[in-house]
């Protein structure tokens, strides 16, 4: 084939985030984009592809032989504004006046996926002019093609002349994969149908369609430049990248096992210890007995607690031993009402709890609060003894 310089105009207006073509438009022009570029490059070694975007009119990749750099700069394009066909044909017309070889054809290869900012006269004007400067312009209209159809046609009759050649306008309805439509078509295949055998990015079994065989680089290239790409959709989308997620499980976990090493959690580990039986019956709490909320308990009541409930349990079985039937509570009264004004068993109890300090203020406090209870309770039952005898009394009299 001959040789040839060629710009490669791409569409990364906002109508690209559609999704009438898979993925999006805008990916699925990607690797349109990725074909063209293979097929202009083995056509011919010494022909050169440039890249610009139709959108911001920038220039992405200057002419080169180096399909590496142009699908790397190609996978970083993002959606953005809207269509500048006319000034993006100028720019890209005034890139291959100032091309190296001069003995290059020149060609403009542009990617119409939103509707046209421009009327059919201005187009026409532009087409003359290409015309007259021996610029050949293939289209490649998709998402847009019924709003498009005919100022496109026009614009590409009045390139080609009266010949009728050279240029191409090819329309592509919507579809699972756009560089399948491509495959076949005068702008890969040429005026002859004789083009380099490359294979659609979605088919032929190669990731992005490139054997890593055949070309390394390139299959790297691309494979980072997708990589990023998804990295920044997915930071867009808030979702993490694999990446992400394994560096954050780290991070999550440090607050997780802060909170669990903790006093307030060695304190609930503890009261929880305490209060585990063998006996199953007892594990069960008994029916209209209120549930006990330690998140509302402050540190010198928590600890308070968790004294009753050892308590409590060393009690139990050896009544059970004994075989007393008694009142449960007024027995649990009678056992460890005097073991817990005795200040070393309180200190022997303490110690063998998980995570608690017995010389912390914390817990000493709560010893404290604890024997003013035991000794209000006394007080208490004492009353209540005399209170009962004096009734006694008055019933003999």
């Amino acid at each position: 084939m001959p040789l040839e310089s060629t710009f490669i105009c791409v569409d990364n207006s906002e109508h690209m985030r559609n999704g009438d073509f898979l993925p999006t438009r805008l990916q699925a022009q990607q690797d349109a984009v990725n074909l063209v570029t293979q097929s202009k490059l083995r056509s011919n070694p010494e022909s050169a592809v440039g890249l610009m975007t139709l959108s911001e009119l920038s220039v992405l990749v200057t002419l080169t032989t180096d399909s590496g750099k142009i699908l790397a700069k190609l996978h970083a394009v993002e959606p953005q504004g809207s269509l500048n066909i006319v000034q993006g044909i100028k720019i890209a017309h005034l890139a291959l006046k100032h091309r190296q070889n001069k003995n290059h054809k020149t060609r403009i290869i542009l990617f119409v996926g939103s509707p046209l900012d421009a009327d059919e006269s201005t187009l026409v004007k532009v087409a003359k002019k290409l015309k007259k400067e021996k610029v050949n312009v293939d289209i490649v209209s998709f998402g847009e093609d019924e709003v498009n159809a005919d100022a496109l046609k026009k614009f590409v009759e009045t390139v080609n002349g009266k010949d009728g050649t050279g240029s191409h306008l090819v329309t592509i309805p919507p579809g699972p994969h756009l560089s399948d439509a491509l495959i076949s078509s005068p702008i890969v295949q040429g005026e002859d149908g004789s083009g380099p055998n490359v294979l659609p990015s979605g088919g032929g079994g190669f990731e992005f369609g490139v054997n890593p065989e055949d070309d390394p680089e390139l299959a790297l290239a691309l494979r980072v430049s997708m990589e990023e790409q998804r990295a920044r959709q997915q930071a867009e989308s808030g979702t993490p990248a694999a990446g992400e997620e394994a560096a954050a499980a780290p991070t999550a976990a440090a607050p997780a096992a802060a909170s669990d090493n903790s006093e307030e959690a060695l304190l609930q580990r503890a009261l929880a210890m305490s209060m585990e039986t063998g006996d199953e019956a007892s594990a069960t709490p008994a029916a209209g007995t209120p549930e006990v909320n330690l998140g509302a308990m402050t540190e010198e009541e928590q600890i308070a607690y968790a004294m009753r409930m050892s308590m409590a349990e060393e009690a139990g079985p050896s009544k059970k031993e004994e075989g007393e039937a008694m009142d449960t509570d007024e027995s649990k009264k009678e056992d460890y009402s005097e073991a817990m004004n005795d200040p070393a068993f309180l200190q022997n109890v303490l110690e063998n709890l998980p995570g608690v300090d017995p010389q912390s203020e914390a817990v000493k406090s709560a010893m404290g609060a604890v024997t003013g209870e035991n000794k209000g309770g006394k007080k208490d039952d004492k009353k209540k003894e005399e209170k009962k005898e004096e009734e006694d009394k008055g019933d003999k009299k």
